[in-house]
């Protein structure tokens, strides 16, 4: 689910040199270009014969530079993966929960200095107080995974399978006691999010995954990202690999959902399947805007959720999730519309850490025509 912060990515392309300020300039060469794309795919080569599996999309603008699978969908290493299989992308689903926000925002539907107790009727406890912006931030004080007793618990993908449902993560959040004052300091907590997904719940009357189809999906056209699908028997899934190589398996195959869909341990907070197509097009309607009515609400949430890069010359994000077993990892420029997606379905050679790094010192944006600048739009 979600033991992975959003923004662990931002950290490594800083310490890969990608977000810092000085760096020699590479030339601006087709050449160069296809000699990197060579590189990486030779590299996904050998990852795979290490034991890594996954799939690595690269695109620029509507223009795919490179999309490989490599390894094998299934953990005893027989299934081609293809783009069109589906991974579990973890926390990467708080960004579509975050965009949700704004969006529902823009229409009214509530206010950031709104407080859970404004917004959860009848709420009771600490938490009552933190706004939503609060858990927006992860600013609010809550604790990360809390118990049926409101405790503090560590993360075990087994967590995210339990059968709690919304009215009892309520309960559970009105137990729970704040590690700090709200807005003092910030400290992840994927409380905060299954707490949104509640709150947009009882504010709109239409269920979390509802929300995402109507203001998320549709307008961007993902077609390839859901918890479930109408057709999800013909839906390729890869499935999950523990470290030891078992078989851990994929939510759609392995009926991991309830009756209802996934644990609200997971509901705003992690779980969602997606092709890194899919996911792409999530990115590019970020730079599009086409999740907004108005252009201001849609730069209001790029200047929230954006990190402007002065190596780049231009604000980046770098969104990432995982379980332990399945990650996902992305990169993206917002005028360059550069797009760098890793999937990964083994938990001994996760994308995060170790694969997504390399890739992105073998194929720096630098490489790209004109340095990456003034691309077609």
């Amino acid at each position: 689910m979600s033991r992975i912060r959003v923004q662990t990515v931002l950290a490594a392309l800083t310490a890969l040199g990608l977000c810092g300020v000085a760096a020699p300039a590479i030339s601006d060469s087709t050449e160069v270009l296809d000699a990197q794309l060579t590189a990486v795919t030779q590299r996904l080569s050998e990852v795979a014969s290490e034991g890594a599996s996954g799939f690595l999309r690269i695109s620029l603008g509507d223009e795919v530079l490179l999309q490989s699978g490599f390894g094998s969908a299934s953990c005893d290493g027989q299934e081609v993966i293809t783009p069109d299989h589906l991974f579990m992308i973890g926390s990467i689903t708080k960004d579509l929960t975050q965009l949700l926000a704004f969006v529902l925002e823009e229409k009214g539907v509530f206010s950031f200095d709104d407080t859970v107790a404004d917004l959860l009727p009848g709420f009771e406890g600490e938490i009552g107080q933190v706004t939503l912006q609060q858990l927006l931030d992860h600013t609010g004080g809550l604790p990360d995974l809390i118990d049926s007793e409101g405790q503090p618990v560590p993360y075990t993908v087994e967590y995210d399978y339990e059968p709690v449902t919304r009215a009892e993560i309520i309960r559970r959040a009105e137990l729970a006691e704040l590690i700090f004052e709200p807005g003092t300091n910030e400290e992840y907590a994927n409380l905060g999010y299954q707490l949104l997904a509640a709150i947009y719940e009882v504010a709109t009357d239409e269920t979390y995954p509802d929300l995402l189809r109507r203001y998320v999906y549709h307008p961007a056209g993902m077609t390839g990202t859901d918890f479930w699908f109408a057709d999800t028997e013909a839906r390729p899934v890869v499935d999950g690999c523990r470290r030891d190589n078992a078989r851990w398996g994929n939510p759609l195959d392995d009926a991991m959902w309830g009756e209802a869909g996934p644990s609200w341990n997971l509901i705003g907070a992690g779980g969602l399947l997606s092709t890194t197509d899919s996911l792409n097009k999530f990115l590019a309607g970020i730079g599009d805007g086409v999740y907004f009515d108005s252009p201001e609400q849609a730069e209001k949430y790029r200047t929230a959720r954006l990190v402007y890069s002065e190596r780049m010359g231009q604000r980046i994000m770098g969104p990432a999730g995982s379980n332990g077993i399945f990650n996902a990892v992305a990169y993206w420029a917002e005028d360059d519309r550069l797009s760098v997606i890793m999937f990964t379905n083994r938990a001994a050679h996760p994308a995060e850490g170790g694969l997504v790094q390399e890739v992105l010192v073998m194929f720096p944006p630098d490489v790209l025509p004109n340095n990456g600048k003034n691309q077609e739009q």
